[in-house]
């Protein structure tokens, strides 16, 4: 048994094929077109804008708001794919001289998705034009009470099609079934960004194309954080990106990451999704998702606020998250489907309690906050086993709101339902979900030997790059290692330093927040370990170095 409890599975085990060559078949690239389009994807390679289903039409409205000097709302969300769609067709708007304002809910507030009271207030506000980002395609009610009140609405979305699509003026949304647009996981701040790339040569000219190039960080930003896969399309999306947020092009996420104390060359898929994403994402689970929006349009003294807000927001879940393991009756057999909740827990912290309860039992799992008349929920999935998919399906009436992927989702439940909806769990619990999504599992690329872990080897597999979902920082078994020492580092000492030695070859490892588990590994003994390899640089001297992800004794 792993460390972790996981199951290890290696995923490439011909020794006829070199560390590199795994590394691409694991991944598909078995031909030189393959792997011309892996490596070396262009922006001339992106789909087209126009055949996203109704964007041509959303644009043209947009310009019609524009040269009438209408008032536009930009709806969005309080995420960081929401955060900076909004930043994008906001940003553009107001550039291009749009009346443009802009909304993002409170999360504690408002939840996911515009309100109807949010509408009636854009009717006070004389608001013309409403165009969501991130959201809209499951506000058939609200945008029905904005055509009621002689407003026009536009819907760009990417999540899950609900049965009844609202009667929006365009819904711009690759999930919807007559959309021929060949990438489904594109995420909110792409299709914002394809969007802007519609409108922007007729109302910018010839300063179009060095506009957009520089607001591909935002869109970066978007498919990590959204952990959209990073293959095909976003792949090229996000390097061009990480190209533009090295080259200082947005000043925001420069100071932001100058307040987390972190190089600005050093910026790539992993400083997105551990570094900035927690920092975005904290100003809406604290407090209002406008601080991290107000930094990415041009407000820099923002990211020492966001960097104080991620502070507390670890501090704050790692106590919710204790708090949630207790309701847990037999940690040792947990039910098929983990349901929590509380009066005290914050709306913004439910996802990373979800999180936390799905790494620690392997099972599908909803974190909810009881509020007066309701809970509010957020539901993580293990696996691909779909869970908004089938409470869509067999409990979609009981919820007043509701939206999601596949792995990952949310919803408020009046609480005169919840007797109701926990019938359905409990069904969807025995009949749908099948053991093999229990435990969790770790995919492993290769066995690897000592004698393979050089710097030019770790260099190649750089060439990777971006890592991210369906594209993931390759892991590597390693076999009978020997501890050499166990030292406890951080603020807290939550995360392990563990030389070790293989054969004649000795390598520095760390392990990030092992610290809770140091008690349970023998030093005596030898360990098998899965880890990350990477190229430490420290005053001028580079060093090998692997990151552990779970290890086990040796057999």
């Amino acid at each position: 048994m792993s460390l972790f409890g996981k199951t290890w599975i290696i995923k490439n085990s011909d020794n006829k094929l070199n560390v590199i060559a795994k590394l691409l078949q694991n991944r598909g690239i078995d031909s030189p077109e393959k792997a011309q389009a892996f490596f070396s994807g262009k922006l001339a390679d992106l789909h087209s804008p126009a055949l996203l289903i109704d964007l041509e039409k959303a644009a043209e409205r947009i310009k019609v708001a524009i040269l009438k000097k209408e008032k536009i709302m930009v709806f969005g969300d309080y995420d960081v794919d929401g955060i900076t769609a909004t930043a994008l067709l906001y940003g553009f708007l107001k550039k291009v001289g749009a009346d443009v304002h802009y909304t993002l809910p409170h999360r504690e507030n408002d939840g996911y998705g515009m309100k109807s009271y949010f509408i009636e207030q854009f009717k006070k506000d004389g608001i013309h034009l409403i165009v969501t980002v991130d959201c809209g395609t499951a506000n058939l009610k609200e945008i029905e009470l904005a055509n009621s009140l002689g407003m026009e609405v536009v819907v760009t979305d990417h999540h899950s099609m609900p049965k009844t699509l609202p009667p929006a003026l365009a819904i711009v949304n690759p999930k919807r079934p007559d959309c021929p647009y060949p990438n489904k996981d594109i995420c909110g701040s792409s299709i914002a960004f394809k969007l802007i790339s519609q409108l922007a040569p007729d109302l910018m000219g010839e300063d179009a194309k060095d506009y957009l190039a520089k607001q591909m960080g935002l869109v970066a930003m978007g498919v990590i954080g959204d952990c959209m896969p990073v293959t095909g399309e976003n792949r090229i999306l996000v390097r061009e990106g990480l190209k533009s947020l090295k080259a200082g092009d947005h000043e925001g996420v420069t100071a932001l990451l100058t307040e987390a104390g972190i190089d600005l060359e050093k910026i790539n898929s992993g400083v997105l999704a551990y570094q900035v994403s927690p920092r975005i994402n904290a100003s809406g689970r604290m407090d209002t998702p406008n601080h991290a929006l107000e930094l990415l349009l041009g407000t820099l003294e923002k990211a020492v606020t966001l960097n104080e807000l991620n502070e507390k927001r670890k501090t704050m879940a790692r106590q919710f998250v204790e708090e949630a393991k207790a309701q847990i009756p037999d940690p040792s057999n947990p039910p098929n489907i983990v349901v929590v909740k509380s009066k005290n827990w914050r709306a913004g912290l439910l996802g990373l309690i979800a999180s936390d309860l799905v790494e620690k039992f392997g099972r599908p799992t909803i974190a909810m906050q009881e509020k007066e008349k309701e809970y509010v929920a957020s539901m993580r999935s293990v696996n691909d086993f779909d869970i908004t998919g089938h409470l869509r399906e067999k409990a979609g009436h009981l919820f007043s709101a509701f939206g999601g992927h596949t792995m990952a989702g949310g919803f408020s439940l009046p609480k005169e339902n919840f007797e109701k909806f926990m019938e359905q769990v409990e069904s969807i619990s025995k009949n749908n979900v099948d053991p093999k999504h229990f435990g969790g599992a770790i995919n492993v690329e290769c066995e690897i030997t000592p004698e393979e872990i050089t710097f030019e080897m770790i260099g190649k597999m750089q060439l990777l790059e971006p890592f991210g979902a369906e594209n993931p920082e390759p892991k590597f078994l390693i076999k009978n290692a020997k501890i050499l020492e166990i030292k406890s580092v951080g603020k807290n000492s939550e995360h392990l330093q563990i030389p070790i030695q293989i054969g004649d070859k000795s390598f520095r490892t760390i392990a990030f927040r092992f610290g809770q588990h140091l008690d349970k590994i023998d030093p005596k003994k030898l360990h098998d370990m899965v880890v990350n390899l990477e190229t430490n640089i420290w005053n001028g001297n580079r060093r090998l170095q692997m990151r552990i992800v779970d290890l086990m004794e040796s057999e």
